[in-house]
């Protein structure tokens, strides 16, 4: 039995039961936080999943999207910010990654050259992996492209913990709440040809999160992190070494989903969840949320661009770069901001501030939201504080 004959057969009645239960109705009036940009993404989104033709799918899209919608609160004001992580750490990381990659020449791709009688066969630099605890990564299917350009693992899990433990506390105080750390992926080295599609996180353990920036390659070219934010923007992010992003990953929809073009791009993935956090509740409740429809496929919208699924993530396979907040010539690209690293010290960058000098607003009103939001340079004084002991400005 499949996973969703098992779910409409054997617990949909059940599922309802505790859907009406609780109040939920469809359309949704309120999303979390409920913002007019937030509702505006949402629905749009709720809109394309209903018309998924395979059911599984839809099934897997309802369970991603309610959880950005609705289920999953929020604990920040945007969803994310940007900014200096300590330099002693980015050193200990770019020294893992620079003594594990080789990098070498060949002809074509996996040393083979078809060119179909179009053009020559060029020589090009390829990064593999070249020391203990490397390896190429496996198949997932939120990652893109062919077989030789899946990414290398330049893997320590005890310092990945070290480090994780480490920094815990500017997680904290951005995100406003006690943590637990739950795990840290990487170094994680994408290579040429690939891309990351939209998608959010587990929502078990990956709640408070962020990417760390090690290095990237002189060969490669810009490739921003994409992630929506609260206010119903598309933030595109371009990290320079030694940036660090924070986002709500099991809640604001991120990706790479253009190609990357480059030898390689490295980074680490850090994982926290709020120390009081029921991750079976919310998982249940996940189920819980979707509404009685969800098993019937709507007619095509005009107007509307098709949603496809790829596993648990997704792409918009008629626009530019597979994601329409990216093509110029779509209406929803005009919600898009562009971000450009190196994030300034002791300052946590976000929605609000100016994208062209990376400065905030005149007034940052930090009291008064009901969400624990601690985006803003008043983060300076805490972050300096609880710098290393080998001083380090944050």
């Amino acid at each position: 039995m499949s996973i969703v004959a098992s779910i409409t057969a054997m617990t949909e009645e059940h599922r309802l039961e505790e859907y009406h239960k609780r109040g939920y109705k469809w359309p949704l009036e309120a999303v979390v936080p409920n913002t007019p940009g937030w509702k505006r993404i949402m629905d749009r989104r709720f809109e394309q999943i209903e018309r998924i033709p395979d059911r599984g799918q839809r099934y897997d899209a309802w369970m991603a999207v309610i959880t950005s919608a609705l289920v999953a609160q929020n604990y920040t004001k945007n969803g994310w910010g940007l900014t200096r992580a300590p330099e002693h750490i980015t050193k200990r990381l770019q020294e893992r990654l620079h003594k594990t990659l080789k990098t070498t020449k060949i002809t074509g791709v996996n040393g083979k050259c078809d060119t179909n009688g179009e053009g020559e066969c060029i020589e090009q630099e390829v990064t593999i992996p070249d020391g203990k605890g490397t390896r190429r990564e496996q198949f997932i299917n939120v990652i893109g492209g062919e077989d030789h350009a899946r990414p290398i693992m330049v893997t320590d899990y005890r310092e990945n913990m070290e480090i994780l433990e480490e920094m815990k506390p500017m997680f904290e105080w951005w995100s406003g709440v006690d943590l637990v750390e739950s795990t840290a992926y990487g170094i994680r080295a994408y290579r040429n040809d690939s891309n990351l599609l939209m998608h959010v996180d587990k929502p078990a353990t990956h709640i408070i999160s962020g990417i760390y920036h090690v290095d990237h390659s002189e060969d490669s070219e810009p490739w921003p992190i994409v992630i929506e934010d609260f206010q119903g923007n598309v933030n595109q992010v371009y990290l320079e070494s030694g940036d660090i992003l924070f986002y709500e990953s099991s809640k604001c929809f991120h990706g790479r989903p253009q190609t990357f073009i480059g030898s390689y791009y490295a980074s680490i993935f850090m994982h926290y969840r709020p120390a009081d956090y029921e991750a079976k509740v919310v998982e249940n409740e996940i189920h819980y949320a979707i509404p009685a429809h969800w098993i019937d496929q709507l007619p095509p919208k005009e107007g509307l661009d098709e949603l496809m699924m790829v596993g648990t993530s997704f792409k918009e396979p008629n626009c530019k770069n597979v994601l329409c907040s990216l093509d110029e010539s779509s209406d929803n690209s005009k919600h898009t901001v562009s971000w450009h690293g190196p994030a300034p010290k002791g300052t946590i960058v976000t929605t609000g501030w100016d994208p062209m000098t990376m400065t905030p607003p005149g007034i940052w009103e930090e009291e008064g939201y009901d969400g624990g939001s601690r985006d803003g340079s008043a983060a300076q004084q805490i972050l300096n504080a609880r710098a290393t002991s080998e001083g380090d400005e944050l």
